[in-house]
């Protein structure tokens, strides 16, 4: 790695995505008491660094199963599905074949307290 610095800096930055990935599921596991909350969290988190459409709603192309979430949250496949069913009808997401969309940012927020 002396003698190729480029090697370093490229390994920093893979432990470097290794921590946040670390730290965010920490938070999806214990900053929130529901599963409401760490599915809402996740869904925020995933579409933070997202453009914008429509001038506020953030969208992203969502290709984990229900199960790979729910894996990630720290809670089960239906809770997972019944989450997003509910979320979607209180319009606070909208999902079009694997395209997520953040339809009220601020109502999900809520769901974190």
């Amino acid at each position: 790695m002396r003698a190729h610095g480029d090697v370093g800096l490229r390994v920093a930055e893979i432990l470097s995505d290794i921590y946040h990935a670390t730290y965010r599921e920490v938070r999806y596991l214990g900053l929130s008491g529901s599963a409401e909350g760490k599915l809402a969290r996740f869904l925020l988190d995933l579409t933070a660094n997202q453009d914008h459409d429509h001038g506020h709603a953030r969208a992203t192309t969502l290709t984990l199963t229900h199960e790979e979430i729910a894996d990630m949250v720290g809670t089960c496949r239906e809770t997972v599905t019944r989450l997003f069913a509910e979320f979607k009808r209180k319009r606070l997401v909208e999902v079009h074949a694997s395209r997520l969309l953040i339809a009220n940012q601020a109502g999900l927020q809520k769901l974190l307290a």
